[in-house]
C-alpha cells in the first residue's frame, strides 16, 4: 500500500489541547534568537496555521504575526480568537503560492501540516522563497515521514 504523497484534508487540535500547543510552540521559540537582530520588523509567518492556537503562542515575540491556511472555517476562529488585534493577519491562502516578496519572514513555521499539503514541493519552495537570508525556518514538523 502506498500512501506516500498523499494529502488528507482537515483537522485542527482544538484550543483545549493546551500540552500539544505548548510544546510546538516551546520548540519555535527556541529558535527566535536565531533572527538576526538587524531587523526593522520582526514577522512572523505560520503557514497551516488553522485556529492559530499554536501561533498565539509565539506570536508575542514578533512584530507582525501572518497565518495562512487553506480552510476558511479554522480561519474565522483564528480571528474571532485574536478579536482584531492590528499586529495579526489571517489569510485564506496556499503554501503552494504564498503571495508575499522574495525574503520578506525572518521566522516561519509549519507544524503537523506537510502532510496535509498537495503540492509539497512547491509548497516547500514558496516557504524557502519568502524567508529571509540568514532567516529562521526552524519550525517544520511533521508527524510523517515526507520525503523532499
Amino acid at each position: 500500500m502506498n500512501i506516500q504523497n498523499t494529502p488528507v484534508l482537515g483537522g485542527t487540535a482544538p484550543r483545549h489541547a493546551t500540552r500539544t500547543a505548548q510544546k510546538l510552540a516551546g520548540f519555535a521559540l527556541g529558535w527566535v534568537n536565531s533572527i538576526p537582530r538587524n531587523l526593522e520588523c520582526k514577522r512572523y509567518l505560520d503557514v497551516g496555521c488553522g485556529n492559530g492556537f499554536i501561533t498565539e503562542l509565539v506570536a508575542p515575540s514578533f512584530d507582525e504575526v501572518v497565518g495562512i491556511d487553506m480552510e476558511e472555517e479554522r480561519l474565522e476562529d483564528f480571528r474571532a480568537h485574536v478579536n482584531g488585534k492590528p499586529n495579526f493577519q489571517i489569510l485564506l491562502m496556499s503554501a503552494a503560492k504564498i503571495e508575499f516578496p522574495n525574503e520578506f519572514f525572518p521566522f516561519i513555521t509549519t507544524f503537523e501540516v506537510l502532510e496535509h499539503v498537495p503540492e509539497l514541493a512547491a509548497s516547500v519552495r514558496e516557504m524557502v522563497r519568502v524567508c529571509t537570508q540568514g532567516g529562521s525556518n526552524r519550525g517544520l514538523r511533521t508527524p510523517s515521514v515526507v520525503p523532499l
